[in-house]
């Protein structure tokens, strides 16, 4: 994994819950995480690519 890469299971919880519009209920059952597993992924992806979005490229 690179600096621009999400962890798989963070990608795979963005892509169900901003993509497909899935329930966190749901992307739970999916993956097989607990729902607070799921609820963390999500926020930690979400920093993540912010902060990705938001720092300026290397010159």
């Amino acid at each position: 994994m690179n600096e621009a890469n999400l962890p798989g299971r963070q990608f795979d919880v963005m892509v169900l819950r901003r993509l497909c519009g899935f329930t966190p209920e749901a992307v739970s059952a999916l993956v097989g995480a607990s729902l607070a597993t799921v609820r963390s992924d999500e926020r930690h992806a979400t920093r993540f690519v912010r902060d990705v979005l938001d720092t300026p490229p290397a010159s």
